[in-house]
């Protein structure tokens, strides 16, 4: 077994010959046609998928990959986004001065990444918040959902869920819909789930912007897997059942709780503060944990075959096919693949502040950047049963049964991004 292991640490490290002939972008079309095939496979009900639907959701995924990214009027306006979200952390930044003095600026002691989580997210949060009370969000959301509803034949409580994910978090977004939770169908549920963890918040992307992340990509992933969830989700689930709110019929989203503007800022920014904290508490002990089962495993290794393995190792070799399926070069499919390993273990902060000291060419960190752009990781379970959970205890158990597949579907979701930016790059 420890022989067999070795064998693939080298094969992955030299890469066959016959896979870097292939080109990297006919690698990411195989990669599209790989991972909606992995989806087909596992999907619990192959009969009931309905290939127009399933087309129709391909289309607007890839149209709005191929406008943001190819178009001078797309460059131009995911520009201006990307552009609008730092300006907003500027502002925060300005805060942080206030409360934190040199703390904020990268001194001797250089980045302070509990700093910049707290700035981010409880500037965002309050933002958020206001704008939720205000009806900005559920306006925005409503667009969206109008637009796709009628189209993908989606319902529109799943639609308006999905659609949210894209500016709000895994357990924000379903509350938008929470009249509706319990009498969901079991495709419905599969689509909320599924576009949590294939997605990131506002807040969360701006963290990750101010890490030196192109806030222009983080965008436009979370705005493709809006489509891509919808996609995957009835690849994998297909509706049998007719749902409450079915197409045509949108539902209204859900109003503030807050009583006044001051409440729903000064809420939102408590709030914010709490995930903060609770964010770097996980960090710091998942951080710790992974090098203490690190050490365990080097010194193990070391002392039973006499040669040191690596965690960083086993995830490189173990997800290198998944990112030559994405189009990432040859050369630089070990330490991509370990990223998409410390993504799914662990989160994607870890992967995303690995990024930088990877290695990784200009092509390999656009197309990483898709595909660790969600939620999709083992602890984001236990979040979604608990939080989705509480919203509607009568899910609880259709949460547990199907979270894993869900992670998948949600993992497949920003891989088939990656593969569809790797293509038109």
């Amino acid at each position: 077994m420890v022989a067999r292991y070795e064998q693939v640490c080298s094969t992955v490290k030299r890469v066959p010959v016959s896979l870097c002939v292939i080109a990297p972008r006919i690698a990411s079309l195989i990669g599209v046609s790989a991972f909606l095939g992995l989806g087909y496979l596992f999907s619990v009900n192959r009969a009931g998928i309905k290939l127009r639907q399933i087309l129709t959701a391909f289309a607007f995924q890839i149209g709005i990959a191929a406008f943001m990214l190819k178009t001078s009027i797309g460059v131009s306006l995911i520009g201006m986004l990307a552009g609008g979200v730092a300006k907003l952390y500027s502002f925060a930044d300005i805060g942080a001065r206030f409360v934190f003095g040199g703390l904020v600026d990268c001194g001797p002691w250089g980045v302070i990444v509990g700093i910049k989580l707290i700035i981010a997210i409880v500037f965002f949060g309050a933002l958020t918040s206001l704008l939720f009370y205000l009806g900005v969000v559920q306006f925005f959301v409503r667009i969206l959902a109008k637009l796709i509803s009628p189209v993908l034949g989606t319902s529109g409580a799943e639609t308006l869920c999905a659609s949210a994910n894209s500016m709000l978090g895994q357990i924000e977004s379903p509350m938008l819909v929470k009249n509706y939770l319990e009498n969901m169908t079991d495709s419905e549920m599969f689509v909320v789930m599924v576009s949590g963890f294939s997605t990131l918040s506002a807040g969360i992307v701006a963290v990750y912007g101010s890490m030196g992340i192109s806030l222009n990509h983080l965008l436009t992933a979370s705005i493709m897997s809006i489509p891509g969830a919808l996609l995957m989700s009835k690849i994998m689930f297909p509706e049998d059942s007719t749902p409450e709110t079915a197409a045509g019929e949108l539902t209204s989203p859900k109003v503030s709780d807050a009583s006044s503007v001051l409440d729903a800022f000064a809420g939102g920014a408590v709030e914010g503060m709490a995930i903060s904290i609770n964010i770097v508490a996980i960090l710091l002990v998942f951080v710790g944990a992974v090098a203490m089962a690190d050490s365990v495993i080097r010194w193990s290794t070391a002392f039973a075959i006499g040669k040191t393995i690596t965690l960083n190792s086993i995830f490189g070799a173990f997800f290198s096919g998944f990112a030559w399926l994405m189009g990432i070069p040859c050369g630089e499919l070990f330490p991509a693949g370990a990223l998409l390993g410390k993504k799914l273990v662990i989160n994607e902060f870890i992967a995303y502040a690995n990024v930088a000291t990877a290695g990784l060419g200009e092509r390999a960190v656009t197309i990483i950047t898709y595909a660790l752009c969600g939620f999709a990781n083992f602890s984001c379970v236990g979040i979604q049963i608990g939080g989705i959970g509480a919203l509607a205890p009568s899910q609880r158990g259709y949460l547990v049964k199907y979270g894993v597949l869900a992670l998948g579907a949600g993992t497949l979701v920003n891989f088939l991004n990656a593969a569809i930016v790797g293509f038109l790059l």
